[in-house]
């Protein structure tokens, strides 16, 4: 069957259509999985205990690298773990597909890592049951977070999933029952607000902190040698894991330790 000119181009433009269609439904799609999510939560800032006898994932080991997955459309973060964790060199080139996102790679700053309950798991469990674990992508994965809640500072053009603009920071609330210890007489980044707000650099995306992002009017950061060790523990008392997370414009992340007010937000 032959195809005249005007046929041919007639085909190729109802293609070129379709593609066009096809991009901007997938564009579309992103951006409403990339969307912030409204923080509905309030919670006490006080810190959670980890219970005494917990399980714990990590040891006290910091896991040095984190490899870890975001499903844009439940907000659920896992890192690799369990029997059939994705290697490194995997990890390295694999492609994920919607709704799944590979979560930027972090080189981890603290010295100690306990995981010790999923988000989602009873504040009473034992043994394996604190740890959800699901099988994606032919690989077995750990749920470590559950996001609740996102803002932009000053306001909201500043931040787009991954990415903070210059002038900006991002803040993400989360239900994570991790402990993290940073040891005595090491190096560590402390972010400030000015207001009595503290968070402290747990990853950079180089490996190395970089204390020149530019941040928001009265937002500073400062290199701290510690005198003891610090320990982190999520906040909310009881039952209840919350961290903030802060992430500024050159990919790197803080949590929150201190709070100025005696409940967030």
């Amino acid at each position: 069957m032959r195809f005249s000119k005007r046929n041919l181009s007639i085909i190729g433009g109802v293609i070129l259509v379709g593609l066009l269609v096809v991009a901007v439904v997938i564009f579309s799609q992103i951006q409403a999985l990339t969307a912030p999510t409204p923080l509905t939560i309030t919670y006490q800032t006080i810190q959670t205990t980890r219970p005494e006898g917990s399980s714990c994932i990590g040891g006290d080991d910091s896991p040095g690298i984190a490899k870890e997955i975001i499903n844009l459309e439940t907000d659920d973060i896992y890192v690799a773990g369990g029997a059939n964790a994705m290697p490194d060199d995997v990890w390295e080139s694999y492609t994920f597909r919607l709704p799944v996102f590979k979560n930027s790679t972090r080189n981890l700053l603290f010295e100690g890592s306990c995981f010790f309950r999923s988000p989602d798991a009873p504040a009473d469990c034992v043994g394996e049951a604190c740890f959800t674990l699901d099988e994606l992508f032919g690989y077995t994965w750990l749920k470590l977070t559950t996001i609740v809640g996102q803002e932009c500072f000053p306001d909201l053009n500043g931040c787009r999933g991954d990415v903070v603009d210059a002038g900006y920071i991002s803040i993400s609330t989360i239900a994570k029952c991790h402990e993290m210890t940073y040891d005595s007489g090491e190096t560590a980044y402390f972010l400030s607000d000015g207001v009595g707000n503290r968070y402290v650099m747990h990853a950079t995306a180089t490996g190395t902190a970089d204390l020149n992002p530019t941040l928001p009017d009265g937002w500073t950061v400062e290199t701290v040698t510690l005198e003891a060790p610090l320990v982190l523990l999520p906040f909310g008392g009881g039952n209840l894991c919350y961290y903030n997370i802060v992430r500024d414009n050159l990919v790197q992340s803080y949590h929150q330790f201190e709070y100025a007010q005696a409940s967030y937000p």
